[in-house]
């Protein structure tokens, strides 16, 4: 036997998976925007992908986890620009505005991520936690606002801070929804809209 059969298959660096990874992802968020979620399974994933099913498998156990790595993705690259955003004003109330603003904006110029994160129902089988349980989002969304958060309780009070916090982020998830789904309605500016709920809960 040669010595390259004894050896086998040279094994894979950490950038051929990664390219792996990628081409999968790119592969599962193409098919989940022109099919929807629930109508793409793992084999249409690999053969848009170019591999084999199993092959598919070694990457990723099921077609949640594919979905919660798009996600991760995405929120990554979001709470990027809302740190960019927010460190570029002084006051609280205009951090706050900033970070309404660019969070609208992102999911309003991304309007196909939107819907795959927010317009997919994310079932948890006995083996797969929700994605909400397992990720790092409310924790990255409490870090941004941390640094106005004293403003925020003199202004709210200290037991209505996570209220007010929840309230906001219904606005604005109700904002972005309408924009994007009902984009035949002459919406106004929605930097309106965030003003209109700062001014009067603050």
């Amino acid at each position: 036997m040669s010595k390259q059969g004894k050896m086998g298959r040279p094994k894979q660096t950490d950038d051929e998976r990664q390219a792996k990874v990628d081409k999968i992802i790119e592969a599962a968020q193409s098919l989940f925007v022109a099919e929807g979620y629930p109508s793409v399974s793992m084999r249409k994933i690999a053969a848009k992908a170019d591999m084999g099913t199993m092959t598919l498998y070694k990457y990723f156990p099921n077609k949640n986890a594919i979905l919660h790595h798009i996600w991760a993705d995405f929120f990554d690259e979001l709470f990027d620009l809302i740190r960019a955003s927010v460190g570029k004003e002084k006051e609280a109330k205009s951090q706050l505005k900033s970070m309404c603003i660019t969070y609208l904006n992102y999911w309003v110029e991304h309007k196909d991520r939107f819907r795959i994160v927010f317009l997919n129902e994310d079932r948890a089988s006995s083996s797969d936690e929700f994605f909400i349980n397992h990720t790092n989002i409310v924790e990255e969304l409490l870090a941004v606002i941390a640094p106005m958060m004293q403003d925020l309780l003199s202004s709210v009070g200290d037991s209505s801070v996570m209220v007010f916090l929840e309230s906001l982020m219904c606005f604005v998830h109700g904002i972005a929804l309408n924009v994007i789904t009902i984009s035949e309605y002459p919406w106004n500016d929605y930097e309106k809209y965030i003003d209109i709920f700062l001014d009067s809960t603050l």
